[in-house]
């Protein structure tokens, strides 16, 4: 079987196309005939050498895709052969077959086309989990997403609006907050993409203030008009870097700073903000909860396939690439260019 294959940690291009012997499906493992695979930003960690879980290598990297059950292994009920399905993995997804443990895979609805399935797990799950389960975020609430042009940032938009929130998206351009805006965001701001300078960062904390009560969309110089220091109940950060910081001490009373990624650096926050708004930090792991929460899971993905259906909740898919093409799609999410989903596709 084809696959795309790591033999090197380094940039996207190192990595190659090639045969690969099939894998088997033991105990309690389903295997897939994929279809479709989302590049994650993990993906570009795991093969550039940067992630924090050790990785051997020669590796196919991928984790997460949608496909066709093929086969079943001893003990697996509730799959049948046949079976349209997404599965969550640790490594794998950019091949023509992958395996999965059966309790990382989920049946998806008829309505859901492969390739949504393929990009509509992973970022959901996080973003339920973050949003939900760590940030208790409530209708009438204000939400701030930074980095929101991404696929977990869009998914929180949407999420967000669904409850009854008050959603500002925030991004490094305005093409990406096109795609803010038409995921549900009631405002949005563009954010400087150098933020390593602490005037820019102070700079960003007060215009982020004066925008938590604004309904429209601005740019930097253009906040003006609105002025509250209230802050947001909640941020969403999927960014990290330089913004961690002046997101913080964005937060309004009681705030919740929800640490979901780091695609500019790992973030360095200090105490201060949080201590005098008597807010709270979380740092966001939805691998734990699956395992810990299975009945919670199960209900969340329930719910997500309702928003799905309803349209309130579709992964915004802006490129998708064949096999032989996927180190370009790497390269988009390295270089912060990819908006919303990158997928890959197996035929």
């Amino acid at each position: 079987m084809r696959a795309l294959v790591c033999k090197e940690f380094g940039p996207p291009e190192n990595l190659i196309v090639e045969d690969v012997p099939e894998p088997v499906a033991g105990p309690g493992q389903i295997l897939i005939s994929v279809a479709a695979a989302c590049i994650n930003f993990t993906d570009v960690l795991s093969t550039g050498g940067r992630s924090q879980l050790a990785r051997e290598l020669p590796m196919i990297p991928g984790v997460e895709a949608a496909g066709i059950v093929k086969a079943l292994g001893a003990g697996v009920a509730g799959f049948s052969v046949g079976d349209r399905v997404l599965c969550q993995l640790m490594h794998g997804g950019f091949a023509e077959r992958v395996v999965a443990n059966a309790d990382e895979v989920a049946k998806i609805p008829d309505f859901m086309t492969m390739e949504d399935a393929s990009a509509f797990y992973i970022a959901s799950f996080t973003t339920w989990h973050a949003l939900f389960s760590r940030g208790a975020l409530k209708a009438g609430e204000s939400l701030l997403v930074l980095g929101a042009g991404s696929g977990a940032g869009l998914a929180a938009i949407q999420m967000g609006r669904a409850v009854g929130a008050r959603v500002v998206g925030a991004a490094s351009s305005e093409e990406k907050l096109e795609l803010a805006r038409d995921a549900g965001a009631d405002a949005t701001f563009v954010y400087p993409r150098d933020m390593t300078d602490v005037t820019a960062q102070k700079q960003l904390t007060s215009d982020l203030l004066e925008l938590a009560t604004s309904s429209r969309s601005v740019t930097i110089g253009q906040i003006n008009s609105v002025r509250n220091a209230a802050g947001f109940d909640v941020v969403y950060d999927g960014v990290g870097g330089g913004y961690a910081e002046a997101a913080a001490r964005a937060l309004a009373w009681e705030g919740r700073y929800l640490s979901v990624g780091f695609a500019a650096g790992v973030p360095k926050l200090s105490i201060g903000p949080l201590l005098f708004k008597n807010a709270t930090l979380h740092g966001i792991q939805p691998s734990e909860p699956e395992t810990r929460h299975p009945a919670r899971i199960a209900d969340a993905v329930s719910q997500m396939f309702a928003w799905y259906e309803e349209g309130k909740l579709r992964p915004r898919i802006t490129e998708t690439w064949p096999l032989e093409q996927a180190q370009k799609g790497f390269r988009q999410l390295l270089d912060r260019k990819a908006m919303g989903r990158v997928v890959v596709t197996m035929t």
